[in-house]
């Protein structure tokens, strides 16, 4: 069973999400800010992250270059979520090493086969 870290701000948005992924046969966790995210993740060691951009104690970008700078959390993959319509974010997202990149609201079953997809294409 695959284990994923949502780093959400948004407790709805967070719980929706985690019951739709629980559904599906995941492992959840979630993290309400940007220093308990990195935290969760070195204790869970997730095979997947999903990543709000704006939020409490950090954004999302900077989150990701720590993650990608710790042993447990180098290599797992990361899809940013973000209600902000700044320009550039896509592309921002993207040249940081993001899985996939989704404004909210977002689709759920492209978000589920984004999750699927990078879950699908991380090494082993």
């Amino acid at each position: 069973m695959a284990k994923i870290l949502i780093v959400e701000d948004d407790k709805k948005i967070a719980a929706a999400l985690a019951i739709r992924l629980k559904a599906e046969e995941f492992q959840v966790e979630i993290a309400v800010d940007a220093i308990m995210g990195i935290a969760c993740a070195r204790r869970f060691k997730p095979d997947l992250i999903i990543l709000d951009i704006s939020m409490p104690a950090g954004d999302g970008f900077t989150v990701a270059e720590r993650l990608r700078s710790l042993t447990q959390t180098m290599l797992t993959p990361f899809i940013f979520l973000t209600a902000s319509k700044q320009p550039g974010l896509r592309e921002r997202a993207m040249e940081s090493g993001a899985a996939d990149f989704f404004e909210k609201p977002y689709e759920p079953n492209e978000l589920m086969a984004a999750i699927k997809n990078a879950l699908a294409e991380t090494p082993a």
